[in-house]
């Protein structure tokens, strides 16, 4: 919705005529919304259909063919550069059977993303997507139960799920298909700046910078994601763990650049506004990051919308943002039983 005062509430004074123009303007806003997160739904099921062919080859020892996969990268690379919220936003779509593709998919856009902000150059932030799109290719050398283990592996499991990273650096350098810099991404994203990853133990500057990247949108979207024996946290609670317990994991400049890259209201958070009203982030505002893009699914009253209207907070004064429009708190969705997930789901198959 455009920043200016047709987004605001309407009052008894406004003429007939504005008020439509205002709805106008909005019917336009959601169908482009709309529209986007339907591109990014077809560019997120040809990476899962990608990844899982690649996947599936790898564990049949076939050779592999990555000319599709490297397609659909610079197709996400060019959704970001176009307009990084729909994007974003599909970083929230939780298809079950295939979460390491969704996990895959999540920490190729979080990572370029955060290498556009650190001014990363295209060609780097190609091999940055791709290399974070296989990051994950030598768990196809892993027994299946074992990744899909109900509670914390134990010292034996755990040394044979450290080899992935080194598996899969051998199984993709001898494709010939990909550069040093996937597979520094490919091979190092669990190393970490205390020195205490794998599988070499690198430390510090030594850790290739793209793969420090690949590291910290992984470690974001697994406490995101909930993969494995943990369950899921929301994008503020991930943000606060990196910052609070994890800085010396990724080193505290990355961290801040993290937090920054993705804003006080990340995509995908659930809030409460000061009507009473929740709404869930979809997009960002460069230039006004405290008033995001939010899509409203229940109203003031606690009744839960089917048509949910998108709203720009930017567009609001200040006056109605501390009456009804402000942001009142952070909400955890899991906790009341609201699926994210599924109401994104939802607007792409209006």
């Amino acid at each position: 919705m455009a920043k200016n005062q047709d987004s605001r509430a309407f009052n008894p004074n406004d003429t007939t005529s504005f008020i439509q123009n205002a709805l106008e303007k909005a019917r336009k806003a959601k169908a482009e919304f709309q529209a986007d997160l339907k591109q990014v739904a077809k560019l997120h099921g040809r990476a899962r259909a990608c990844l899982a062919q690649i996947f599936h080859d790898c564990h049949a020892g076939r050779p592999l063919d990555l000319s599709e996969l490297k397609d659909v990268v610079a197709s996400m690379l060019q959704s970001l550069q176009h307009n990084q919220n729909p994007i974003l936003l599909g970083t929230t779509l939780q298809f079950p059977q295939e979460h390491d593709a969704c996990h895959s998919f999540n920490t190729a856009v979080l990572a370029m993303r955060l290498g556009q902000q650190l001014g990363v150059n295209r060609s780097e932030l190609t091999s940055l997507g791709l290399g974070c799109m296989l990051h994950d290719i030598g768990k196809s050398r892993i027994p299946p139960l074992m990744l899909v283990k109900p509670k914390k592996l134990n010292d034996d499991e755990f040394a044979v799920v450290r080899k992935h990273a080194a598996d899969g650096y051998s199984t993709l350098q001898a494709t010939g298909q990909v550069n040093n810099t996937v597979l520094d991404v490919v091979r190092c994203h669990h190393e970490r700046s205390d020195g205490r990853g794998y599988p070499m133990g690198l430390e510090g500057d030594s850790i290739p910078e793209l793969a420090r990247l690949a590291a910290i949108a992984d470690a974001y979207d697994s406490l995101t994601g909930g993969y494995g024996y943990r369950p899921p946290v929301t994008p503020s609670e991930a943000l606060h763990v990196l910052n609070t317990e994890a800085c010396n994991e990724y080193g505290a400049g990355l961290v801040e650049e993290f937090i920054r890259c993705l804003g006080t209201y990340p995509i995908g958070s659930l809030l409460e506004l000061n009507s009473g009203a929740y709404a869930i982030v979809v997009g960002s505002n460069p230039t006004a990051r405290l008033k995001p893009v939010v899509l409203q699914i229940r109203d003031e009253d606690g009744k839960f919308l089917k048509q949910r209207p998108l709203f720009d907070l930017s567009g609001y004064t200040d006056e109605e943002l501390v009456s009804q429009w402000g942001i009142s708190d952070f909400l955890d969705s899991m906790q009341l039983g609201i699926d994210v997930p599924r109401i994104i789901y939802d607007e792409i198959m209006y």
